[in-house]
């Protein structure tokens, strides 16, 4: 993903020379505040400012913005297209003169129908160079509800099919990628239960239409011929994304049991932007919206962030990859929002990096996959073993034992031997299949073997050398945090080590570590 994000930054981002150009600053501007202001009148204005920049740098404005351009200066000749290099362009209109005073126009924006558009075929809002005397003027009149931040392009037709050979290529594959992830999120959904990732799905879904509206070819895949649709899409995806991702996050992390505080912060945000939505669709300007949601996200992403790492450290380690795929793309998203609020200049490896990062939460994805089968094989081991020792307590004189032909002594010594000298308990993904590997004998058998002879589950067995080795850890370094020890002594989590310790003993670890075994001797 990261090689195509290469490519496509080469392919159309790079100059190639006279075949694309950045011609912004070959253009003048005036700003018309009141939005009024003929092309008659334009046409006669003597005062423009010169646009020193290589972008426009309006940011949201209420004003109109005129540009004005010579065919004679290099890269504004006639047969070159003029691209204007943001997809949620509201509207432009692109004067030029052709005999004495009469002119015409060429309209483009996603206002407009894309039929309407003057090159309906272009990504992006293009224009031709107008055919007119060389040294003669047009006029590019800009008016937007949305930011005006990006720069003009001048483009041969060979470069302009170019791009659009590899904009549309990638913009295929990444959608490829996040099909992807939608079905593994309704696999866990559907397979597992997993209602969390109902709602992870959603999320996918609306940020994947955000993206492909702002940055993709929704408008000419998706609606073509609904310029009110799209120009009010973007917003309600990205909006609609919140409550979905919050809801995921919630659950996921269980901040309702967890942290309670975090959880009411994400659910008042969610319901926020769940009430803008009916908001944004109603509303002629989207611009008080659009800013909600940028500081719904630049608040949320730390809260989230600091939470999740909060919980590993408290020994959640299944949460690790939430963390690198949902940190990266967090922490590069706040350059594409630092756009939006004008604070960061256009760059277009800075807008397309968040669209970039967003599919490497599929790995997030595939190894909750992997733990999840981990778990099934945990519980399908311990299910085993249940079958098996209910198989040999009921009807015993129907059943034949699986240790006939073992040496019960010698078996039960080779497996006490091979736990205290490879210690292979201190591995949590030990199971009863490797164990049997390693004395030779059948699953079946073991499970009997530990059963008959020592009356505890495999899971139990392993679980008293663990928290034998624990005991000596608590006492022998009081400095060493509880967390560490149930790593360093086989259990998964602080939880789990908590409650088999408590089973055990009857003590959690910290009152073992401060009074030992004086507690239950004081007890009985």
């Amino acid at each position: 993903m990261f090689i195509w994000f290469l490519l496509m930054m080469g392919a159309t981002c790079a100059s190639t020379g006279s075949e694309d150009q950045n011609v912004t600053n070959l253009f003048e501007y005036y700003l018309d505040s009141s939005a009024e202001i003929s092309f008659e009148q334009i046409r006669k204005l003597k005062n423009w400012n010169p646009l020193s920049k290589n972008q426009l740098s309006f940011n949201f404005t209420n004003d109109v913005i005129w540009l004005r351009g010579k065919t004679n200066d290099d890269g504004l000749t006639q047969g070159r297209i003029l691209s204007l290099e943001w997809k949620a362009l509201d509207f432009a209109r692109l004067y030029y003169t052709e005999q004495g005073n009469e002119f015409r126009f060429f309209e483009t924006g996603d206002t407009l129908p894309k039929s309407k558009w003057i090159l309906p075929e272009s990504l992006y809002p293009s224009f031709p160079i107008p055919k007119q005397k060389s040294g003669d003027y047009f006029y590019i009149r800009i008016q937007s509800k949305s930011i005006i931040s990006f720069p003009i392009r001048s483009l041969s037709e060979r470069s302009l099919n170019k791009r659009m050979i590899v904009e549309t290529a990638i913009t295929w594959l990444i959608l490829g990628v996040c099909a992807v992830m939608f079905i593994f999120a309704l696999f866990y959904f559907f397979a597992f239960g997993l209602s969390e990732f109902f709602f992870y799905a959603g999320y996918v879904v609306c940020t994947v239409l955000w993206y492909n509206g702002q940055y993709g070819n929704a408008y000419d895949v998706l609606w073509p011929e609904s310029p009110w649709w799209q120009n009010k899409a973007i917003l309600v995806f990205s909006t609609l994304g919140i409550p979905f991702s919050f809801q995921f996050v919630r659950m996921f992390l269980n901040t309702k049991v967890n942290n309670p505080k975090i959880d009411k912060i994400l659910l008042i945000m969610g319901f926020i932007a769940l009430f803008c939505i009916p908001a944004i669709l109603t509303s002629y300007t989207t611009k008080i919206f659009s800013r909600i949601a940028t500081y719904i996200y630049l608040i949320s992403i730390p809260i989230i962030l600091g939470t999740a790492l909060k919980n590993y450290i408290k020994g959640e380690k299944q949460i690790l990859f939430f963390l690198i795929s949902w940190g990266s793309y967090f922490i590069i998203s706040y350059n594409t929002m630092f756009y939006f609020l004008g604070i960061l200049p256009y760059s277009t490896p800075l807008l397309y990096s968040a669209v970039f990062i967003f599919p490497i939460d599929l790995f997030f994805l595939l190894f909750n996959l992997l733990q999840k089968y981990e778990t099934l094989e945990g519980e399908r081991n311990e299910i085993l073993h249940r079958i098996i020792t209910l198989n040999n307590t009921q009807n015993t004189r129907y059943v034949k034992s699986k240790l006939n032909s073992v040496n019960t002594e010698e078996s039960l010594a080779k497996l006490e031997s091979w736990m205290r000298v490879t210690k292979p308990y201190l591995d949590e993904k030990v199971d009863l299949e490797i164990a049997s590997l390693a004395i030779g004998l059948t699953v079946q058998q073991t499970s009997e073997l530990l059963n008959s002879k020592l009356g505890v589950s495999f899971r139990s067995y392993l679980n008293g050398f663990r928290i034998a080795d624990a005991k000596k850890i608590l006492k022998d370094k009081p400095d060493m945090s509880i967390l560490s020890i149930a790593y360093a002594t086989g259990f998964g989590s602080k939880t789990s080590f908590n409650v088999e310790f408590k089973k055990a003993t009857g003590q959690s670890p910290i009152q073992y570590r401060q009074f030992g075994d004086e507690k239950n001797s004081n007890n009985h």
